[in-house]
């Protein structure tokens, strides 16, 4: 007899399956359509046609629970990696730094940095595991639901350098140059979201392309490279180098709305 916890992961698996293939449910589609549709929803899950059609045979023979996963006895299986323990810490790592990463696709990182020798993780097995750990994918829906609805709580990233935010601000004072002449200084900064560690900052005669190309070198030399920054719409944060650059080193560059 299996026990309640087992059991809330199966009725898990299998609510989570029928959302995938409910489009498909509708007794009208004709045959084109169905093909269409089932097309679609796998890839958009990231898993394949023949899977699809699985579990929409099993849904029409045996209704909810032919969508849950077959029951298992006994302990670990003995065909589970001696570093499985290691590998399900960073599956559940993978999967807390984006949620919406499939178990698929955490899979598929994991052999390709060589951590997991390819076909030895299951997408069942992992999938359970990560259930355990609170990361199945309706625990995960229910809690973004939560956190945007709750209007207090600001917004932030999980982890450190995953966003950093780009900004100018006027000087409180002047700069003299060598001739004498009298000008506004701007502190240009790169700080990351997570921490709110500034990653650099500094003083510039001018708010132009240069102050901001030369904060962000200056902040990946010192710190390394970060996924995302967040900049407002100023023409600083629109030249071509600096995007060029950000686009060779794989960063993402996200703007305000107007």
């Amino acid at each position: 007899m299996e026990n309640k916890e087992v059991t809330d992961w199966r009725e898990s698996i299998a609510l989570s399956r029928f959302q995938i293939i409910q489009p498909l449910l509708d007794q009208t589609l004709d045959k084109a359509k169905r093909i269409q549709i089932r097309r679609k929803i796998a890839e958009d899950n990231d898993i394949s046609e023949k899977t699809v059609k699985r579990w929409e045979d099993a849904f029409f023979q045996s209704g909810f629970s032919g969508l849950k996963p077959a029951e298992k006895t006994g302990g670990q299986s003995s065909k589970l990696p001696d570093n499985f323990p290691e590998l399900l810490q960073e599956a559940i790592q993978l999967k807390r730094e984006v949620t919406t990463r499939s178990v698929n696709q955490i899979i598929f990182i994991l052999e390709g940095e060589g951590k997991a020798e390819p076909g030895v993780l299951k997408r069942s097995t992992l999938q359970r595991h990560l259930f355990n750990a609170g990361l199945c994918e309706r625990q995960l829906k229910m809690y973004r639901q939560d956190e945007q609805s709750s209007m207090t709580k600001r917004f932030c990233k999980p982890h450190r350098m995953m966003l950093t935010q780009a900004d100018i601000k006027y000087g409180v004072g002047i700069l003299i140059t060598m001739d004498g002449e009298k000008k506004t200084v701007y502190l240009s900064s790169l700080i990351d979201d997570h921490s709110r560690y500034i990653l650099w900052s500094e003083w510039y005669e001018s708010q132009d392309e240069y102050c901001v190309e030369d904060v962000f070198r200056k902040a990946i030399l010192k710190h390394g490279r970060f996924d995302k920054a967040y900049t407002d719409n100023g023409s600083q944060y629109l030249s071509r180098q600096l995007k060029t650059s950000c686009a060779m080193l794989g960063i993402s560059l996200k703007r305000a709305r107007p």
